[in-house]
Order: structure tokens, then sequence, then C-alpha cells
């Protein structure tokens, strides 16, 4: 991946649907500093429109809120992993969508190359209309947030803070 690339960030969520909104919340709290180093999309629902136009080599972080994982866990892991997976565990909160694997297949096989990143989930409990949070993920709202930071310096080599800090040394799995 280019360091030299802006990180590519899609933002998935509703932020009218509870925990839905967490990663549209969390990108609003991200600070200007990391902002600079990113280009942040809000894409509603994970699509492969949403893939076809970032290069196979730019950085790319995919953060979301899902069903399957207990409400306020946050589970950090690659895209390929995910694509390689057989659907089992996190799924996206919507009904409505194809399955996250189905997404990265049909992504990799239109851009002709694979979809590969990072992808940051916090567990949601309600996906009901409102912006009210549930209080798990009010709660880890702030450790989302950083999360996504931490990453996007990572991916860029930037060290204006310190990555190996607490962030980095906590287990989200």
């Amino acid at each position: 991946m280019s360091r030299d690339a802006p990180v590519h960030v899609l933002i998935c969520g509703e932020r009218l649907r509870g925990d839905d909104g967490a990663a549209v919340l969390a990108a609003s709290l991200l600070p200007p500093d990391v902002v600079a180093l990113a280009r942040i999309t809000e894409v509603g629902q994970i699509s492969p429109d949403a893939f076809v136009a970032i290069p196979p080599d730019a950085p790319l972080i995919v953060a979301d809120a899902a069903v399957g994982i207990p409400a306020g866990r946050i589970v950090v892991l690659a895209l390929e992993s995910l694509a390689d997976s057989a659907g089992d565990g996190a799924t996206p909160a919507s009904s409505h969508s194809l399955p996250a694997r189905q997404v990265l297949a049909l992504a990799s096989e239109i851009r002709g190359a694979p979809v590969r990143g990072t992808l940051i989930v916090l567990g949601g409990a309600t996906f009901e209309f409102g912006e009210r949070l549930s209080a798990p993920v009010a709660a880890a709202l702030p450790d989302f947030t950083a999360a996504i930071a931490s990453e996007i310096r990572r991916l860029t080599g930037d060290r204006s803070e310190e990555h190996t800090s607490e962030l980095q040394s906590r287990q989200y799995l």
C-alpha cells in the first residue's frame, strides 16, 4: 500500500437507526489532524460500488456497526479474512444488504483486484429508528473512534501519536 496516498475510509451506517449510526458519529469525532490524513466517505450500506473507485494499492478502512458480536465490543480484522470467511459471526445490521464476503467478492471481480484493508466494527444492540445509541455502544464510542484514528495513523506512517500505547496493546476480539 502506498504511504503517500490518503487512507480511504468508508463509513457505513445510518445515523437515524440507533447503533447503526455509530461509525458515522465516530467519524465526526475524529481529530482534525487525523481527518487531514484520510479521504472519508459515508456510504450507508457497504456495496461493491464503494470499492470500485478506490485504487487497489490505496490504504483502506471500513468502519461499521454490526450484529452478531456483543454490543460495545470492537473487532479489528483484515478485510481479506472476512472475504475468506464462511460467513459466520458479525453481519450487517440490514437484512437488505448482501453479506460482506459477497460484497467483497463482487467488488474484487469488478475491479480486477482483491479488496485489501482493515475492517473496524463495533457490536451494536439496537438498530431501531432514532438517533439514540444503546448504553454499551455509547460507552465504547471513544474507543471505537480511537481505533479508527489509530489505524489511519498507522496506515499513513504518521508518528504524531505513540501507536504502541494502550490502544494498540488492547485486545478487541
